[in-house]
C-alpha cells in the first residue's frame, strides 16, 4: 500500500468512526446531554465505575479481533465493524478521562497522564522505559513481578487484579 492509498484509507476510517459514534450516541446513550449516559445506567446498577462497563463491552470485540487474527473469518460481525467500534470505545475513554479530569477542551500541551521520569529527583533508582524495570536491590522483572515480590523488592502485592 502507498502512502497516499494508507492516507486515503485513514480518512475513510475517520469518516466510519465518527458516524458509528453518531450511530451510537443515539441508540445507546438516549440522551443529548450526556455521551456516556449508557455507561453511568450500567455502571449504576453493577455498582462498577462506568470504564469498567466500557471495558466489558470493548473486549467482546477485541475477542473478536482476536479471533479474526486467529484464522477465524467467519463471524457474526465484520471485523472492520468491530475495530471500528474499539475505536469509538477508546475515543469515549478519552473523553471519560478528560472529563474527569475537568479538561473538557484539550490543548496539546495539556496531559492527563505526567511523565513520572521528569518527577524523581537525580538519583540512580534503576528506572528503565525501553526494557522493564529493575528495582532499588538490582532484581529486573523481566515480566515475571512474582520473582521479584518474593526476593523481598519492596513491591507489594496488589489485591486488584487486572491489566496495568
Amino acid at each position: 500500500m502507498t502512502t497516499q492509498e494508507m492516507n486515503n484509507l485513514t480518512q475513510h476510517i475517520l469518516d466510519e468512526v465518527r458516524s458509528m459514534r453518531s450511530a451510537g450516541q443515539k441508540e445507546y446513550a438516549h440522551n443529548k446531554d450526556n455521551v456516556f449516559a449508557n455507561f453511568d445506567r450500567v455502571g449504576n446498577l453493577l455498582e462498577v465505575d462506568r470504564k469498567k462497563v466500557l471495558m466489558t463491552y470493548m473486549l467482546k470485540h477485541i475477542d473478536g479481533i482476536a479471533a479474526y487474527v486467529k484464522g477465524h473469518k467467519s463471524q457474526r460481525e465484520d471485523v472492520t465493524g468491530r475495530i471500528t467500534d474499539c475505536m469509538v470505545y477508546l475515543m469515549l475513554l478519552w473523553g471519560m478521562i478528560e472529563e474527569e479530569d475537568g479538561i473538557v477542551s484539550r490543548k496539546k500541551d495539556d496531559s492527563s497522564v505526567f511523565d513520572v521520569l521528569t518527577t524523581f529527583p537525580d538519583e540512580n533508582i534503576g528506572v528503565s522505559v525501553g526494557g522493564g524495570r529493575s528495582t532499588l536491590n538490582g532484581l529486573q522483572a523481566n515480566g515475571d513481578m512474582q520473582k521479584v515480590r518474593k526476593a523481598g523488592s519492596g513491591i507489594e502485592k496488589s489485591q486488584e487484579v487486572g491489566t496495568t
